[in-house]
């Protein structure tokens, strides 16, 4: 492949565009990334936020985002980060997931599943979740989409479902146990393997496309035959093998390690004829150096590839990339090409033994393979060069090395890893009161700690208040502090830092709403359950509202006596604005439910039943009002109806759920005993006969 400056944009994108919604892809399911190094508030205000599709924005829109970020992430029925364990930290809202995947390796892929009703999305490429990985470095990714009638290879979306579910492993506790958080993890991979079997295209239908896609995943304790190079091997067509390989990468093994990458290459190439391994990277000149009329290269790479012996017919070339000023190289890419076919790797693999699968402790990676047929596809081929990062030839007797330090792989010594000791970390609440935090411990070799809130340095849990609880495995400690713990500081005995230990939420269900939507008034309830502008637009105003009187900026007093008056406090009133309000809920819980989270956040939300239920207990002017409406409540729930819809929950699980509401308005109202009137008495027993079931 002759590289050459590339003088248009074309093969080039923003990343973070591809975490848009496609155009009728439905509502958000739920979302899982893999990633190395790790940004937290990156991933929720732009990669989460992308994906919900939020329209308030965190540093203008305040309240309107906080409320708008809840009633979306609250509805997904996953997600989640897998991070490697010594990057998994960062302050976050607990309604998606942190993990950290400890292994002797590292966890490299950079996996992004999108699920939304109506299609999926999978994304494997070299950039991390973070800022830099996304805005500043120069990365290669791949999109896959799927839908009904799509052709995007389906083999490719089990394959990485399949990945995605091992390599949660790595993230639960030594006992192998599920936490709460991996079964969300694991609950999406089991929706997208039921849903979306269809959705592409399958290998026979494949057979002879001039455009192929494959996954190459790496994953510790695999044979060598699972390696990067065996597997290319296998996946390249035809009885002859490539002539060229082409390969970019930002870092390589130490100069003063055998080379294995570079060696293991020659045996993917043709074993008789002339062939050549060049190799893409960056480098600098040398200042005041002049060697045969040309200035020096320092070339960021070992001498080690160039110093592969044996074959005198294979020629190694080094190629020097010039990425855009301020954009460090961190794409990683091997092309494969004879006189027919290419094959293209991306992703994460760095062309290092860890990183190829060759070494004894392999990382985790991921990457796509493209297989065109430049014969019969031109512009396919065309199309996929463009992407490869362009490079001029060097001349060999200018070149100096200076190899770039891998910060992919090569981690510093000073800093603190949790060991296997350090379990999951979870929050909960009994009945939506008693906050807890419960604690898992492991092993038979305990480490010394101490814990601490983060931003606090008071200690709030140590080593020796748990053995003084005789050292339990789980240990449930109460939490009393308002906002809620994304985790933990943990100092380690004999460590100058910290280590980060993650909490994930038991449950989303028990999680509280933010301040602006706790207890809101039953008038500002009936508001917007008859308002079709959304939820954080009204909440929005409402706060507007709310913070202008307590200031005492109203604009003038009532003159008019009539005005005067506040007929919401009547009785009648109040019933036709909320019998009003109860058929547009009613409305609501009729709509298709993509996930079970979806429904409880109508039923059990801050905006939903039970909060419409609370705040009618609440406000009510009788013990009579408060019977009767809450008895209008559950008869108008009674008289929902459900409709089967595909990619959404049954119209039975619906039912089921809507039917334990009813059960515990009836239960509300038998705990306040039924008074007033025998009419009305009478009228409250018969509804109830009616409704339960």
């Amino acid at each position: 492949m002759a590289k050459r400056k590339r003088e248009s944009q074309a093969g080039f994108g923003k990343l973070l565009d591809a975490w848009i919604p496609p155009d009728l892809a439905g509502d958000p399911i739920g979302c899982i990334a893999t990633t190395f190094t790790f940004n937290a508030a990156f991933f929720e205000e732009e990669c989460l936020a992308t994906f919900l599709g939020l329209e308030s924005e965190p540093n203008e829109d305040g309240p309107a985002y906080l409320i708008e970020r809840e009633e979306k992430l609250a509805k997904l029925s996953c997600a989640a980060a897998l991070v490697d364990a010594h990057h998994c930290r960062g302050s976050r809202n607990l309604r998606w997931d942190l993990l950290p995947a400890r292994l002797p390796g590292i966890q490299h892929a950079k996996v992004n599943l999108l699920v939304w009703t109506n299609h999926v999305r999978l994304i494997i490429g070299s950039a991390n979740l973070t800022e830099d990985g996304y805005r500043r470095n120069l990365e290669v990714y791949g999109v896959l989409d799927y839908h009904e009638g799509g052709d995007s290879p389906i083999q490719c979306l089990m394959e990485s479902t399949a990945f995605l579910g091992r390599i949660v492993q790595y993230g639960v506790s030594p006992t192998g146990t599920e936490s709460p958080a991996s079964k969300r993890w694991n609950g999406l991979l089991s929706h997208v393997n039921t849903r979306c079997t269809t959705w592409g295209m399958t290998n026979d239908s494949l057979k002879g496309s001039a455009v192929r896609v494959q996954t190459l995943f790496i994953e510790p304790n695999q044979p060598l035959e699972k390696s990067c190079f065996g597997q290319l091997q296998a996946i390249w067509p035809g009885n002859t093998l490539p002539r060229i390989a082409n390969i970019v990468s930002p870092f390589f093994d130490s100069p003063e390690a055998p080379n294995l990458p570079a060696a293991e290459i020659l045996t993917v190439l043709r074993k008789r004829g002339d062939v050549a391994v060049c190799y893409h990277v960056t480098g600098e000149d040398v200042p005041d150096t002049m060697e045969n009329e040309r200035q020096a290269v320092l070339l960021h790479a070992p001498s080690s590839l160039a110093k592969q012996t044996g074959r005198d017919s294979c020629e190694i070339e080094f190629f020097r990339i010039s990425p855009p000023e301020g954009r460090p190289l961190h794409a990683k890419g091997i092309w494969l090409e004879d006189d027919r076919w290419v094959l293209y790797q991306i992703g994460s693999s760095n062309f290092t033994s860890a990183g190829t699968g060759l070494a004894k402790r392999c990382n985790i990676e991921a990457n796509l393979v493209f297989l065109v047929d430049s014969r019969r596809d031109a512009l396919a081929y065309e199309a996929f060069e463009r992407t490869f990062p362009s490079s001029e030839l060097v001349d060999e007797s200018n070149i100096q090395w200076k190899p770039m330090p891998n910060a992919d792989e090569e981690l510093e010594q000073e800093q603190v890893f949790l060991s296997a000791f350090f379990g999951d970390a979870t929050y909960g609440m009994d009945g939506g009161k008693n906050a807890f935090v419960v604690l898992e411990f492991h092993g038979t070799t305990p480490q010394p700690f101490q814990l601490y809130i983060e931003g606090d340095d008071t200690v709030w849990f140590d080593f020796v208040r748990w053995e003084q609880m005789g050292s339990p495995t789980v240990c449930r400690l109460p939490w009393g502090l308002v906002r809620l713990p994304s985790g933990f500081e943990v100092q380690l005995e004999g460590k100058s830092g910290t280590a980060w230990w993650p909490v994930n939420a038991l449950s989303t269900d028990s999680l509280p709403p933010p301040n602006e939507l706790s207890d809101l008034p039953l008038e500002i309830l009936i508001e917007l359950l008859t308002s079709a502008r959304p939820l954080h637009r009204q909440l929005s105003e409402y706060l507007r509202r709310k913070n202008k009187k307590q200031q005492g900026a109203e604009a003038e007093a009532v003159v008019d006596p009539h005005k005067r008056v506040d007929t919401t406090r009547f009785l009648l009133q109040r019933t036709r604005r909320l019998s009003w309000a109860l058929a547009k809920l009613r409305e609501r819980i009729e709509r298709p439910a993509a996930t079970i989270e979806v429904l409880h956040w109508r039923l059990r939300g801050p905006v939903g039943v039970m909060a419409l239920a609370d705040a009618i207990s609440r406000e009510a002017l009788s013990a009579e009002e408060s019977i009767f409406l809450l008895t209008e409540l559950a008869l108008e729930l009674a008289r929902a109806k459900f409709s089967q819809t595909i990619g959404c929950i049954s119209p039975d699980v619906q039912r089921d759920e809507v039917q334990r509401v009813i059960q515990e308005l009836k239960t509300r109202v038998d705990e306040n005993g039924i008074q007033g009137p025998e009419n009305l008495s009478f009228y409250v027993r018969s509804v109830f006969a009616e409704v339960c079931l």
